[in-house]
């Protein structure tokens, strides 16, 4: 890579954002080691950096940031922050992700830690070796109002209470159906590992390029056969839900990006036609 424009976005410690809680917290030795632990490996991030005299933006995870002018994005944190960044890159930027703590984050997506960034980095900037994830999209249309987000991880459908009823209509293909459930996940292969294999769905190649389906605990009715009740969506497809919620609710990779879904509103789920440039094979 000549003359990268690199962005490092780093998540704030536990500790840091928990407010008026923190002087309970900085009382816990899990909560001291994982604050410790993250910043300093934030600190090793920029020294190296430095020592290589490679100019660099830093910013924390946020989602207002603007991602056009990298092309090489450095997450140092979790498998949360490098989601939040994956949701603004697109297929021309690599995306690099460090694990501030590996006692504490389980960093799948991360290609390295504290100890192997320095040797990942250089590699990367002379000769980078990616791994293409693919991407959701989701366009949500609503009081004739359209909103599109991509994410490299799942998509939940379900009513705000999570103790309600989830009610829509799901179209794949030529088929139909009213469902009645506790929601509907949507899962990219990078997904398919965590909330969707929990619900009873099947963990995917990382290479895979389709989408996975799976409704949650969906209402069984003597008198109705259904046939969406979980699978895969191939590239070039979509998913068309239509809410018959007052209160329903998107959720796109976790709880940090929520949108409403009422009465008529309509989602469509499909493959995104960017891409993810991940460097390395990610650990699924």
């Amino acid at each position: 890579m000549k003359h990268p424009k690199i962005l490092v976005i780093y998540k704030r410690s536990s500790l840091s954002v928990a407010g008026k809680l923190s002087e309970q917290l900085r009382y816990n030795e899990r909560f001291q080691a994982n604050h410790k632990a993250h910043y300093l490996t934030l600190r090793h991030v920029e020294s190296i950096l430095n020592t290589h005299k490679i100019k660099y933006h830093k910013h924390t995870r946020s989602r207002g940031l603007n991602y056009k002018p990298y092309s090489l994005v450095i997450t140092v944190g979790g498998d949360g922050t490098l989601l939040e960044a994956a949701r603004g890159l697109t297929s021309k930027q690599i995306l690099l992700g460090v694990n501030s703590d590996p006692k504490w984050s389980i960093g799948q997506f991360c290609s390295c830690h504290q100890g192997t960034f320095e040797q990942v980095l250089l590699k990367t900037l002379k000769e980078p070796s990616v791994f293409r994830l693919t991407k959701l999209k989701l366009d949500l249309f609503s009081n004739k109002e359209k909103y599109s987000v991509e994410c490299l991880n799942d998509i939940l459908i379900c009513h705000a209470n999570p103790a309600a009823m989830t009610r829509y209509q799901l179209k794949i293909g030529t088929v139909t159906e009213f469902h009645r459930n506790s929601g509907i996940w949507f899962s990219t292969a990078a997904g398919s590992t965590g909330a969707m294999l929990s619900a009873g769905g099947v963990r995917m190649k990382p290479s895979s390029t389709d989408i996975q389906y799976k409704p949650r605990e969906l209402y069984q009715v003597q008198s109705v056969s259904y046939q969406l009740t979980g699978g895969f969506i191939p590239k070039m497809k979509k998913a068309q839900i239509v809410s018959s919620m007052a209160r329903g609710c998107i959720f796109v990779d976790g709880s940090h990006v929520k949108l409403p879904f009422s009465y008529g509103s309509r989602a469509e789920v499909s493959s995104s036609k960017n891409f993810i440039q991940l460097v390395h094979e990610p650990k699924f």
